[in-house]
């Protein structure tokens, strides 16, 4: 599993230098809660892939599955990405999360 964690290592690392570039954003005045909100859920979702790393590290599979189920960052991420394109703003991008199956219980 030392490689999924050397990738989950990797993935916060990125997301905290996009946390700290986006912090140093100056935004359009209409969307300044917006980018406050984008700041926080980037540094909520480095937390959960770091939590799932660190399961991943331990190697205990249900601590592992639970904090898959708890990365809820990306839906956040893309509501508000939702919210600034609504307002006009072009953010071709989306974040994915984790897929969860139809039965799955989450």
């Amino acid at each position: 599993m030392s490689g999924t964690s050397a990738s989950l290592r990797s993935l916060k690392a990125s997301l905290d230098r996009a946390t700290g570039r986006l912090e140093r954003v100056r935004p359009p005045a209409g969307a300044t809660a917006e980018q406050r909100a984008l700041v926080s859920e980037l540094r909520d979702f480095a937390a959960q892939v770091d939590l799932v790393r660190a399961s991943v590290d331990l190697g205990d599979i249900p601590t592992i599955v639970s904090h898959l189920h708890e990365v809820t960052a990306p839906a956040a991420i893309n509501r508000t990405l939702d919210t600034l394109t609504a307002k006009g703003y072009d953010i071709p991008v989306r974040v994915a999360g984790v897929q969860r199956s139809a039965g799955g219980g989450g």
